[in-house]
């Protein structure tokens, strides 16, 4: 029963997580806008999902250089000076692949999971994160989900998302940043309170790499 509970949650995170991870074309974005896409979320009609309806019908062929160029500002280059990996957050020298990597892939390793290419994005992405989130919801694992969150993803999300929201060119990702924190804060108001769990070392078990399936309803596959 829980497991179903949130399991319309875990497909609202993979497809922020599938957002965020890869640019889209602005076709693509049209037909997910044309499938009910951003109002089906599960946090409904709100000033997150009017503005971000407003971006996609703004949306034209043309404006896909600036979507490239947005994406690769926020998650490539790092030229807004954000980054959507948590240790560059939470390290004292501000550096990628630090404690906060190794401590979010043991989470992963303890399920059996791993992060295909990890030297191009690293464990501790957000995309990641939130795939993860969304497998831990749909096993019903909720307490744990909500311990994974306030250890990690939640720790940084949302400084990550009010600097993307206030330096992005294009409202598409100024939207995609306010409504990937609307969500994670709705989610988190619905998950337990537990209490923080101490990082152990990971298990030596068989691991299988995390896949960004997106939600194919927004997409209008069967």
């Amino acid at each position: 029963m829980m497991e179903n509970a949130f399991g319309d949650w875990a497909q609202d995170l993979r497809l922020l997580a599938w957002l965020n991870i890869e640019e889209r074309e602005p076709a693509v974005l049209q037909e997910m806008a044309a499938q009910g896409f951003p109002e089906g979320l599960l946090i409904g009609r709100c000033v997150q999902t009017d503005a971000m309806r407003g971006a996609l019908a703004a949306l034209t062929r043309e404006q896909g250089d600036d979507l490239a160029a947005d994406f690769a500002a926020i998650y490539l280059t790092h030229a807004y000076r954000v980054s959507p990996c948590e240790s560059v957050w939470r390290d004292e020298d501000h550096l990628a692949w630090q404690g906060p990597t190794f401590a979010v892939r043991a989470w992963y390793q303890r399920y059996g999971l791993s992060v295909k290419d990890w030297r191009a994005l690293p464990d501790d992405h957000l995309a990641h994160q939130m795939e993860f989130t969304a497998f831990l919801l749909e096993r019903g694992e909720t307490e744990a989900a909500a311990r994974f969150l306030d250890a990690h993803l939640l720790t940084f999300l949302s400084q990550f998302c009010e600097l993307v929201a206030q330096r992005a060119a294009t409202a598409f990702y100024r939207g995609l940043a306010d409504i990937t924190q609307a969500t994670l804060a709705a989610l988190r108001c619905r998950l337990p309170q537990v209490a923080p769990e101490p990082e152990t070392e990971p298990e030596e078990i068989p691991a299988v790499p995390i896949h960004f399936v997106g939600r194919d309803a927004w997409l209008g596959k069967s």
